[in-house]
């Protein structure tokens, strides 16, 4: 059995390589995805609940925009959470402007599985591409 912080490691590689749908069977049935930028702005934006809303944020997010970057820098668990900092870089597709960012993930887990992830990162740089 991984313990959270492989399970985190796993999903990043996962997303890392494209692979969605491992990280869609990874998450519980439950599980709920928050993105801080706001959702009037930004399609990826706001709160996603169950496998199927992580699915639609992950579609929104490949709409609008393509990773130009993304590694993690460091990881912290501490009894059922998990924190990962690291560095986001994307592309917007529909203005072809670049924009890096430093973010922080939290992953809260139950019986071995994330029941919800939240993002940190600048969102007053990042929704100002969008408008």
């Amino acid at each position: 059995m991984k313990t959270n912080k492989e399970t985190v490691e796993a999903m990043y590689q996962a997303f890392g390589q494209g692979n969605i749908p491992f990280i869609l069977g990874t998450v519980s049935e439950e599980f709920t995805w928050t993105d801080p930028s706001n959702p009037a702005i930004v399609p990826q934006g706001g709160t996603f609940v169950g496998k199927s809303g992580f699915l639609d944020f992950f579609e929104k997010l490949s709409e609008k925009v393509e990773t130009t970057l993304f590694a993690v820098d460091n990881y912290l668990a501490e009894g059922n959470t998990v924190v990962a900092s690291g560095r986001h870089g994307v592309r917007i597709k529909t203005s072809g402007q670049d924009y890096t960012t430093n973010w922080i993930m939290i992953w809260d887990f139950e019986n071995g599985k994330p029941i919800k992830g939240r993002s940190v990162f600048d969102t007053n740089q990042y929704e100002a591409l969008f408008v």
